[in-house]
């Protein structure tokens, strides 16, 4: 898939077909992880920044806000932001060399998420590549638990009302119809017809506490349940959906 052209022809709609992690975050831990590192002296790098919705919360909290993407649409529409302390540069996430500075912050929320799962860890390798020693890169990633979560509920849905696995519509379970047996293992679901990477816990401690780095903590973002279904049942309620939120600090 050309990602560029990909996200050029969503830029118009970037609202109506990309998900607000920011605005569905129930409990809004997501702004408080990333108000534990400002810093007016610091330089900030939002990868994946689309067209500008995480710089209401950034541009305020550090010195400068370099925004990545690969999309030159989307770039152009986050350029019109009043925010002056935030530079763009259009890039290739995942390109085998990315020229940018070394920073102590790094924020990339839900970008390393294609079905090329070799291309999703270049991305990361890439945001951890920018920091400085004691930096910290904050990632969000989809949950393949979460999504586990999500199947089993909306089966159990079905069971109270009496309807037996067998008998559920095949489109109400399409999260679950990937392409082959290797993407299954790949943690690759399905997200509204989109193959989609989701990550589980044992993954993350391999990927980020090796070489240079540690995985600091990990927490989730949770959502409610409207975020997955329409219309849930009231009875519906704790465990909710959640991303992974990832806090990563290079050690050396």
């Amino acid at each position: 898939m050309n990602d560029a052209l990909h996200w050029n022809n969503i830029a118009d709609n970037y609202d109506k077909e990309i998900f607000n992690v920011f605005q569905n975050d129930k409990k809004k831990k997501l702004k408080k992880y990333i108000r534990k590192y400002a810093n007016k002296k610091n330089t900030a790098i939002d990868f994946g920044c689309g067209v500008g919705k995480a710089l209401p919360l950034l541009s305020p909290l550090f010195k400068e806000i370099i925004g990545v993407d690969v999309s030159k649409k989307c770039i152009a529409i986050a350029k019109s932001s009043p925010y002056k302390n935030v530079a763009f540069r259009e890039a290739d996430l995942a390109a085998k060399k990315i020229n940018l500075p070394f920073v102590d912050f790094a924020f990339c929320c839900n970008v390393a998420m294609s079905d090329d799962i070799k291309r999703n860890y270049r991305i990361i390798q890439n945001v951890l590549s920018t920091l400085n020693k004691g930096g910290v890169a904050l990632f969000v990633l989809p949950s393949l638990e979460s999504a586990s979560l999500a199947a089993w509920s909306l089966i159990s849905w079905y069971e109270r009302e009496g309807v037996d696995l067998a008998d559920i519509p095949k489109d109400d379970l399409a999260q679950l119809h990937v392409g082959d047996h290797r993407q299954i293992l790949d943690g690759v679901v399905m997200i509204d017809r989109v193959p989609t990477k989701h990550y589980q816990v044992a993954e993350l401690y391999a990927l980020f506490n090796s070489g240079n780095f540690v995985l600091q903590k990990l927490d989730r973002l949770e959502y409610g349940w409207n975020t997955e279904f329409e219309s849930p049942p009231r009875w519906m309620q704790a465990p909710y959906p959640w991303d992974w939120v990832v806090e990563a600090k290079r050690v050396k």
